[in-house]
């Protein structure tokens, strides 16, 4: 026996139909929000242009073997009326760039160091943003000069310093990744650093400083003679990070997690809307008992009164 045609206007039908294809059209959205991240997110930008930092060598092309290199003396060091600056103008007037350090660094150099450790570190506004491009361009006009930046130092390790008047035994040398770029790195001396900052050769902390610019400094790479801006400073400020946590694609443990709770929903919303659905009607076990008191006639007799009637209406006046 067949069953009675739905009502699609009853609350359990509705219940029904919607927990059996609710459920699956959630996960299917959620299914390509999650491909739509994960591989075919927008390109990230380009990285910041790199900067050629390799000390160049005058005698390179040189035809004579023999020929003797005379360091050009560059003009004399002014300083504009008005700026700060934490040496005298005649030491560092002295100090060279794309050089290490020279005996005629000295007297700057120290005189820096009295000065961040008797006045501390300059007045926030008085130090310019800096960029490494601004800095390794133009060493001249920020020498001796306050500037601030950002970025992760890299690398972090005490340092002695030379026999000196000043009472100063050490510092602290730091590789720092500069903010936005490039990957050369500045190199950033401090006189002291927070309790508990990490230090080492494989560091990752990210910091803010404030100093004063010395020189465009070179120093032995890897591959070759390499320049970088040098800084001094007084102190890093430096926020701890947060203890870290295990490495989790967040979007794809979500969209996980979101699955098998639809899935979850899903299986619970069907046995819920079965329950709720009326029980099929039951057919008649025996065919005798629902045809008993019927009269059952042949298909010929049954045209033969169908005949019979037709000519008792034919007769009638």
């Amino acid at each position: 026996m067949s069953h009675p045609p739905r009502n699609y206007l009853a609350q359990d039908e509705q219940r029904r139909i919607f927990w059996r294809f609710m459920p699956p059209a959630v996960a299917f959205i959620l299914i390509a929000s999650w491909v739509e991240q994960t591989w075919f997110r927008e390109p990230a930008p380009p990285p910041p242009p790199q900067v050629d930092t390799r000390l160049a060598n005058p005698l390179a092309d040189a035809a004579v073997p023999d020929a003797v290199l005379i360091e050009q003396v560059p003009e004399p060091f002014v300083i504009e009326d008005g700026a700060e600056v934490a040496a005298t103008p005649a030491a560092l007037d002295r100090v060279r760039d794309d050089t290490v350090f020279r005996e005629a660094d000295r007297d700057a150099w120290f005189q820096i160091w009295k000065s961040l450790r008797d006045h501390g570190p300059p007045p926030a506004k008085a130090a310019s943003r800096v960029s490494f491009s601004e800095l390794f361009g133009q060493p001249r006009s920020f020498r001796g000069r306050p500037v601030g930046l950002a970025g992760t130092l890299r690398r972090l390790e005490r340092v002695k310093a030379p026999n000196n008047d000043y009472g100063i035994d050490g510092y602290w040398q730091g590789w720092l990744e500069p903010e936005g770029g490039p990957a050369s790195p500045i190199v950033v001396y401090f006189l002291e650093i927070p309790d508990g900052m990490p230090s080492g050769l494989t560091i990752s902390e990210q910091v803010d400083v404030t100093g004063y610019f010395f020189k465009r400094w070179a120093y032995a790479a890897k591959d070759t003679v390499r320049l970088a801006p040098l800084v001094m400073a007084a102190t890093p400020r430096w926020v701890p990070r947060p203890p870290a946590r295990p490495a989790i694609d967040f979007v794809a443990a979500l969209a996980t997690g979101t699955i098998l709770m639809v899935m979850l929903v899903t299986l619970v919303g069907i046995w819920l809307a079965r329950r709720g659905m009326p029980p099929p009607a039951v057919a008649s076990a025996d065919l005798e008992q629902v045809l008993a008191g019927e009269e059952i006639i042949s298909t010929s007799e049954a045209l033969q009164r169908l005949a019979n009637d037709e000519k008792s209406r034919e007769s009638e006046p």
